[in-house]
């Protein structure tokens, strides 16, 4: 098969361009002419031509056609020249424009200049603006020439730079480019004229309705200050909100600000038909829209734009200024667009829709068998779901409660770490409600505990923790995975967990074993060997508590046991000294003094003098540290020791790699732990104060989602909907802190995995996560900013920085994958009928009437198929035959 580049240099002019006009509409315009085109076949050179319509009809059809693939750069316009001026119809479709998109992702610049540019190719040239407003007549000799070496050398560039992406691309890509761009360059589907402009004049006749009923110009409805002065006038205070831009208070008048919406359900009627008016006027886009398929109409088929590679996930998208993927479905005559859209005659158009497929990927992502097993049989999750909520049978649902059920389908702490409840350390797993847990403040009540499912953990000072659960590091919360890293950090989390513990603290219940200190209480910064250079300065912890395994318990409660202790004198230190497991600490203030320096430490509150000379050892561990230290000792109460090490630090320094151990563990978490969402946890180091499973942010947006399809819930019953839902499906949750971890580990360059083992590989060197299409989902430059709940973690894009989380990171990644399926079953069909037009998870077909039964079950076939990486995903489908395209619904 051939490969042959094209590119078309056009008439333009300020009034007639592609900046002001769609392809389609400049393309067929009478004001369209072909200035000249330059053609490469293979690698041979590339000629130019220049001539009239007819000529050039007469030397393209020299060429090879049936056996070749055409190249350009954005082939939407070039072949449409082509296919339409030209009847020039070739073996497949190729496009670097989309390629680029593919690699390199939508963010980027996809132009032929920026690209060649990228990889280093050439520069494109500027003849192009010296043609503005010339006819192919008005060009002289050599300004025709200069423009012809302009066309070759895109021709060569667009050919070097698909030699250079195609290295590697997939074939299926490939494929699908040809047959997206199928849909605009070779339309089959046409437009029913008479039904748009009647369509048109109802539109615009019940616009003019609300303006009536209103009372008021149009002018005032278009104007948010005047507008706001209308509602004023009727007694009701205008909405205002935030601007995201300015970070001052602004009007609220949009038609998705909650405020203004709200104010269509208002008492007074008057109220009412303003807002409606208001909608009614500036929502133009029905309107537009149906003016330009009607345009369309009167001068051909519709040519279907549909964008390759549009959106972050690799999902396709609108072009062409006519946006297929949401074409409206709702509202007084919302679907005559649709059933505008017809099959050309003897034909019929199938539109079959893949059934609730991003849930089902999730689902199957996760590996969460139960919901998996439940598609599967074909049960209704939605109603699953709603039962597991409402406590009632699935057949005694109701049409809200499975609206309930159907939106929510939309941290973990390991087995045994102590919790310090009311009677005292408990094994978390043997928490129950009856127990009021401390939140560093005062004991607390909670809902309850959350089994969270096997887990892979991390070690905090000895405890094992998810590396996204939150703990209090001084007045910030920070992810456990990240306060390891920082001894800084890690120190601020335990002095803030010694602060105001209570009598209970001394407690130990229900067979939490604590471990006895064979000197007193001897604190290191976790890992720790002594050095005598510095580069970095760290703080260190002071030791405040060390707790004992109880000896005796008597109807009072429990009696603990002193902590031993060791005399000692001043002395060298000549061998590895014992830390105590069970210190708790707290930090002390940071110095970068360099030196040498020894430990001096003594017990019973002894006054010890400076040692005559430094010397240091080795702790046990792996960062090293010089240090000096008093210390004194002395015991408060019967029932709490405190050992309270008062150190100076003088030198010290790291230059070793603080090493995480991780382990897979059964882990939990509570619920609601009181006003503050926290209780706290027992380490070797010391307490630490953890937050609880974080429910009320996803509450509140859980919130505001059911009360944008107009279903109030209050915010305690929508955090109960949501606990529930995490209890049910807790792989799925378990899901998302794995993918928060991801991006913790991605912003750092670190591989890691995310989901189901084979499916998704994230690829450091490439920022990103390689689908099962061969291609990259990418989060450029992401880096992480302290924010008030933490760090939170961002990448790049063309709008400027978009923030990324575990939850929409999963969301990112079933939207790809669903993509990727949609795209190989695309192919499948298209073997046997025409693909025509793909929204979202659909795909629409034109067959011929005598086929319509075969090529349905045809369809369906392909569409309940799934590729072999994703064997064990239950996927289904639904579908619709009609004259139209609305009527497939």
């Amino acid at each position: 098969m051939n490969l042959i580049t094209v590119d078309f240099e056009t008439f333009y002019s300020k009034e007639f361009s592609l900046s002001k006009m769609t392809t389609e509409e400049y393309v067929r315009s009478d004001q369209f002419e072909v200035i000249g085109l330059a053609i490469k076949v293979n690698d041979e050179p590339t000629q130019w031509a220049s001539g009239t319509h007819e000529q050039i009809k007469k030397w393209l059809h020299t060429f090879d056609w049936a056996n070749s693939m055409v190249l350009a750069h954005n082939t939407m316009f070039d072949g449409a020249i082509l296919s339409w001026l030209f009847d020039v119809h070739p073996r497949v479709w190729a496009d670097t424009l989309c390629m680029g998109r593919a690699i390199h992702g939508v963010e980027v610049g996809g132009s032929l200049k920026a690209l060649t540019e990228r990889y280093g190719l050439g520069e494109k040239g500027t003849e192009v603006l010296n043609a503005l407003g010339k006819r192919r007549a008005d060009f002289n000799e050599e300004e025709l020439s200069r423009y012809g070496d302009y066309c070759v050398n895109d021709v060569e560039l667009t050919y070097k730079l698909f030699k250079k992406m195609s290295r590697g691309f997939p074939k299926q890509e490939l494929k699908l480019i040809d047959l997206t761009l199928r849909m605009f360059i070779d339309p089959i589907l046409e437009l029913n004229l008479p039904l748009l402009e009647a369509h048109l004049q109802a539109v615009k006749d019940r616009k003019d309705d609300l303006l009536e009923d209103a009372g008021v110009s149009k002018d005032d409805l278009m104007s948010n200050p005047k507008f706001a002065e209308l509602l004023k006038d009727l007694g009701v205070e205008p909405p205002v909100k935030i601007s995201p831009t300015t970070g001052k208070e602004t009007l609220a008048l949009a038609k998705s600000d909650e405020g203004f919406k709200a104010l269509a359900d208002h008492d007074d009627d008057r109220v009412q038909s303003l807002v409606a008016a208001r909608l009614g006027t500036k929502s133009t886009l029905e309107e537009t829209r149906t003016q330009r398929f009607i345009d369309i109409a009167k001068r051909g088929k519709l040519p279907v734009p549909v964008r390759y590679y549009a959106a972050h996930t690799g999902r396709w998208g609108g072009d062409d200024k006519i946006n297929m993927q949401n074409l409206p479905s709702r509202g007084p005559n919302a679907k005559k667009l649709k059933q505008s859209i017809i099959a050309p005659k003897g034909f019929k158009i199938i539109d079959a829709d893949s059934a609730q497929i991003e849930a089902r990927v999730l689902a199957w992502l996760a590996g969460q068998d139960d919901l998996v097993e439940a598609f599967s049989e074909g049960k209704d999750v939605y109603k699953k779901m709603a039962s597991a909520i409402y406590g009632v049978p699935e057949d005694e649902i109701t049409k809200d409660q499975r609206f309930v059920g159907k939106t929510t389908i939309l941290g973990c702490i390991a087995e045994g770490t102590p919790v310090l409840c009311d009677s005292g350390w408990k094994p978390i797993e043997k928490v129950s409600v009856d127990d009021m847990v401390w939140d560093g403040e005062e004991f607390v009540c909670h809902q309850g505990l959350v089994p969270k499912g096997i887990k892979e953990t991390l070690s905090v000072c000895g405890s094992w923790l998810t590396p996204d659960h939150k703990i209090l590091c001084g007045t910030k919360w920070e992810e456990s995975g990240s306060a390891v890293q920082d001894v800084n950090t890690l120190s601020l989390a335990l002095e803030r967990g010694a602060e105001n513990l209570p009598l209970q603290a001394t407690y130990v219940a229900c067979g939490v074993e604590l471990k006895q200190s064979l000197l007193n209480a001897i604190v290191g910064v976790t890992n720790t060997r002594l050095t005598n250079t510095t580069s970095k300065v760290s703080s260190l912890l002071d030791a405040l508590y060390v707790l004992k395994k109880h000896l005796t318990k008597s109807v009072t409660g429990f009696t603990q046991k002193r902590c031993q202790t060791i005399r000692t004198e001043l002395d060298y230190l000549i061998d590895y000294l014992l830390l105590s497991p069970g210190v708790i600490t707290k930090r002390i203030e940071l110095t970068s003094t360099m030196g040498n320096a020894g430990y001096m430490y003594m017990s019973s509150g002894e006054t010890i003098a400076s040692p005559s000379s430094n010397s240091s050892r080795h702790l046990m561990g792996g960062i090293t540290q010089n240090l000096k230290w008093t210390g004194s000792t002395s015991t408060v109460d019967i029932r709490r020791v405190i050992y309270d090490l008062y150190r100076e630090v003088k030198t010290y320094v790291t230059n070793g790699v603080l090493v995480t151990s991780k382990r897979l563990l059964p882990t939990y978490d509570i619920a609601y732990a009181g006003p503050r969402n926290r209780f706290t946890i027992l380490t070797d180091s010391g307490p630490v104060i953890a937050h609880n499973c974080g429910y009320g942010m996803g509450a509140i947006k859980f919130q505001a989602q059911l009360k944008t399809f107009g279903f109030d819930m209050e915010l305690d019953e929508a955090r109960r909907v949501i606990d529930i839902y995490r209890r049910t499906n807790n792989q799925i949750t378990g899901l998302w802190k794995d993918a928060q971890f991801m991006i913790e580990n991605l912003a750092r360059g670190d591989a890691t995995y995310l989901g189901r083992a084979g499916v998704l590989d994230v690829v450091p060197s490439e920022s990103g996560i390689r689908l099962p299409s061969g291609l990259f989902m990418r989060y450029d430059d992401l880096v992480a900013e302290q924010g008030e709940r933490g760090l939170e973690y961002s990448y790049k894009t063309r709008r400027g920085r978009t923030r990324i989380y575990g939850g929409k990171c999963i969301e990112n990644a079933c939207q790809a994958i669903a993509r990727c399926i949609i795209g190989e079953q695309m192919l499948k069909i298209a073997k046997k009928y025409r693909v025509v037009l793909t929204v979202h998870d659909a795909i629409t077909c034109c067959v011929r009437e005598a086929d319509v039964d075969e090529a349905r079950a045809y369809i369906e076939e392909c569409m309940r198929w799934v590729p072999d990486w994703a064997a064990g995903l239950p996927v289904n489908c639904e579908s619709g035959v009609g004259d139209s395209y609305g009527d497939c619904e």
